[in-house]
Formats: structure tokens, sequence, C-alpha cells
């Protein structure tokens, strides 16, 4: 069974809000543009039907990318894009090179936010 991203908007929070439809715990990166390149950040445990505030702050960019994996670490969305991520928690910029720099390459969705401050992404079994 695989994750569907569904998007849509939330005026409850500023920032970019994840939340787990499924039946299963997911953990979340996230990626976006930086002033000083490619940032990827994770991780965020989300249980199922719980959400999680993923970014605290209004939304700059009109587009995010997030990584899905379950618990046991495996992929759990195809993606647009191939960025760097690490098991434990990370802060990483420059989202290329990952095997050259020790890192684990990983599929991230794109989120596209539609100019908003806010948004919602809904993760839901097909």
């Amino acid at each position: 069974m695989a994750l569907s991203g569904i998007l849509s908007t939330s005026a409850a929070h500023a920032g970019l809000r994840v939340c787990n439809g499924s039946v299963d715990l997911v953990n979340v990166a996230i990626g976006y543009e930086t002033d000083e390149g490619m940032r990827t950040e994770g991780w965020w445990t989300i249980t199922a039907n719980a959400c999680s505030q993923v970014l605290q702050e209004p939304l700059e960019k009109a587009r995010y990318y997030l990584h899905v994996a379950d618990g046991f670490g495996e992929s759990r969305l195809g993606g647009d894009i191939t960025l760097c991520i690490r098991e434990e928690k990370f802060v990483l910029f420059d989202g290329d090179q990952c095997w050259q720099r020790g890192l684990i390459e990983a599929d991230f969705f794109q989120v596209e936010t539609e100019g908003k401050q806010d948004w919602t992404v809904l993760l839901s079994y097909d």
C-alpha cells in the first residue's frame, strides 16, 4: 500500500503542517530552497491519524519537498527530486553528491503551496 499526498490549506497555524491519515506511523523529512542552497531536515514522527507542525513560520516559498518513510525507514512515496538525508535527526545543505558525503539519497515529492503562508499536507492510502 502506498501513501498519496493530498494538499489543502489550513488557517489554524502558519507554516507547513503534515497530517498522517494512514493507519501506520510515518517519519517525515522536508526539503526547501534557502539563500544558502537546498536545505533538508528531519525527522518528524507522526502517528496514525495525527498531525505535526513541520515548519512554524509563515511559508515564503512556493514549493517544498517531503520525504515520507515508514517506521522501518522504507520510503512510502515516490518523488520529484532526490535529496540527501541521514537515518538520525539532521539538518543538511546541498542536496546532491549524497553518497560522496556519506549520506543517503531519498526521493522527495513536491508540495505546491500556491503562495499561501500556511499549508497542510494530508497523507493517506490510495
